[in-house]
């Protein structure tokens, strides 16, 4: 039963997006967990389960590293494992033994007990596996609504742990009612009909959301979208430096020769397409390489007569290079720099570009394995697993991370000089973590949001097949809680627009070249969630803890008594 259980929430999720079966796919596995012999049992069964789900719907992965791919999987699909122990040593499913409950009140408040203390162990487990060491927010049950956008707009108050939470509330209602004995099916009828009204507030909230006058004109902006396969040995790109720096010029010029004049207000290339761009970086080739070409310095100057030939805005992703020093490496020695960082840089309409800190922007959340190996000094040997689980080129490819409050906001003057507009830069998957997005948006002494929207830059070479429509799934979300329109520019896609309540437009299809346009519009609300962040998730949390103490208590007192 648990495979039915796979093959439901697989269909559920991007590219499929049958998003209804989300309300059951999880009710083969509630039964298995309820009918099992043992918690070992449960607890195996559930892990292999997980791990087949996310194989399933994250088998891109293998282009990078099989070995990693699989110790992933096995890391994930273990959550499905604890959450079966949580729920079957709290007896959640039987709400006549559940444990967080007093005796007394079994009789009235079990079913309700069961019910939502399932949905608080899920979304809890969610949240634990989208955080811990870095932590992977990806294929929460939440994500599967984005198809019936409605249901969605609750994470601008809880998060997508929220729409998380309501799906859940249906599986646990429909095991229950499978599962449930004759005696307790009438009580039963009241806690469905309160699910059924949660639900139906839900979505009423969300309609009334998606329905309210608060947005105004925004900036003009053009995303470009590269189709560089990332080489998963060596890290390169498909194209050479030179080959990049055309193709973004070429493409964003004829895209603007074919667009009224001055009507595109900014510009947006995607993650790491160019050289680095600091003058540091700069500076030191051309004192190493005197009379050589410098293709950084080249790209920076065209951006620069770009900018200002246009009046516009640039936005690009691309290397920074600092604090240089000869390395010999066998018989050869090379000019190194000691320190690496995915950076987006900002050239504003007067074409004058400064790579000083706050000026730019340095990925703070960066990817393990991706962008460095965790436990290199902590844990050895297990670093040295991972090295062995990777890509050689993992030896010698780590970045720095940037400061926690180098959360920069680029200004973007609008032409008549009159409004400014506020943007901020998630790098990548910087785009699926909600809490730092987030603070990205929190207001400040004036009471309002740092900035007015979001723009991702992406390479999502590195994958292929779902990994794009699934990254997309997923950022959907950050402009819900955020009441922000998003311009994505993506190597590979999926690039182009979400506006404040998640839809989606001028979208171009994976593993294409090309440019897509809209006049973003911006939304005046702030929301409790860009305020105050995971504070429904620390509930489930704390909640799901008492689950867990409540269960280890009558463990032990069955074993002295």
């Amino acid at each position: 039963m648990v495979l039915l259980t796979v093959v439901l929430l697989t269909l559920a999720f991007a590219p499929m997006d049958e998003f209804y079966l989300a309300w059951i796919g999880l009710v083969p596995w509630l039964m298995v967990v309820r009918s099992s012999r043992s918690q070992w049992r449960v607890f195996l069964i559930s892990w292999a389960a997980g791990t087949l789900f996310f194989i399933a719907n994250m088998w891109w992965m293998y282009a990078i590293t099989v070995p990693g791919m699989i110790a992933l999987m096995v890391y994930l699909g273990f959550y499905w494992g604890v959450a079966a122990l949580v729920i079957r040593g709290g007896r959640l499913l039987d709400p006549e033994e559940i444990r967080i409950m007093p005796a007394r009140w079994r009789a009235r408040w079990g079913m309700f007990g069961s019910i939502f203390s399932i949905a608080m162990v899920w979304t809890a487990l969610e949240w634990v596996r989208g955080n811990l060491m870095t932590g992977l927010p990806w294929l929460y049950l939440g994500h599967t609504q984005t198809s019936w956008l409605a249901m969605c707009q609750i994470a601008d108050t809880l998060g997508v742990y929220g729409v998380t939470f309501c799906v859940v509330l249906m599986n646990a209602v429909v095991a229950l009612t499978i599962s449930a004995p004759i005696r307790l099916r009438p009580r039963l009828a009241p806690a469905g009909m309160t699910v059924a009204a949660i639900v139906a507030a839900n979505v009423g909230y969300g309609y009334w959301r998606m329905h309210q006058q608060t947005t105004y004109p925004g900036p003009d902006v053009l995303v470009l979208q590269s189709n560089y396969a990332q080489d998963n040995k060596n890290g390169s790109k498909g194209g050479t430096a030179q080959e990049r720096i055309d193709f973004c010029f070429s493409h964003t010029i004829e895209a603007l020769r074919e667009l009224p004049a001055h009507s595109v207000n900014l510009v947006v290339w995607p993650e790491t397409m160019l050289p680095a761009l600091n003058h540091q970086a700069i500076d030191d080739y051309e004192a190493t390489f005197p009379g050589r070409q410098n293709l950084a310095l080249e790209a920076r100057q065209r951006l620069s007569s770009m900018a200002r030939r246009h009046d516009l805005g640039i936005l690009t992703g691309a290397e920074f290079n600092a604090h240089f020093s000869d390395v010999q490496i066998g018989d050869n020695w090379y000019r190194i720099p000691s320190e690496k960082r995915n950076t987006a840089y900002f050239f504003p309409p007067d074409g004058t570009m400064s790579d000083a800190i706050g000026h730019r922007y340095d990925k703070i959340h960066l990817v393990p394995f991706g962008e460095f190996i965790p436990f290199k000094s902590s844990f050895p040997l297990l670093y040295d697993l991972f090295l062995k689980l990777g890509p050689d080129r993992y030896v010698d490819y780590e970045l720095e991370d940037g400061s926690d409050n180098g959360l920069t906001v680029f200004d973007l003057p609008s032409p008549d000089g009159k409004t400014m507009w506020r943007f901020v830069t998630p790098i990548c998957f910087e785009d699926i973590d909600s809490q730092l997005c987030a603070a990205m948006f929190r207001p400040g002494p004036d009471g309002r949001k740092r900035a007015d929207f979001l723009v991702n830059i992406t390479n999502d070479g590195w994958f292929a097949a779902n990994e794009n429509v699934q990254h997309l799934q997923a950022a959907v979300f950050r402009s819900i809680e955020n009441r922000v329109p998003t311009a994505r520019s993506v190597n590979t896609g999926v690039s182009g627009f979400i506006d404040s309540v998640g839809h989606v437009h001028r979208l171009l299809p994976p593993r294409t070249e090309g440019t897509s346009q809209m006049k973003l519009l911006l939304d005046t609300r702030l929301t409790f969630y860009t305020r105050f962040g995971d504070v429904f998730a620390w509930v489930c949390l704390s909640l799901s803890g008492l689950i867990v103490a409540a269960s280890v208590a009558a463990r032990v007192m069955k074993r002295t008594a």
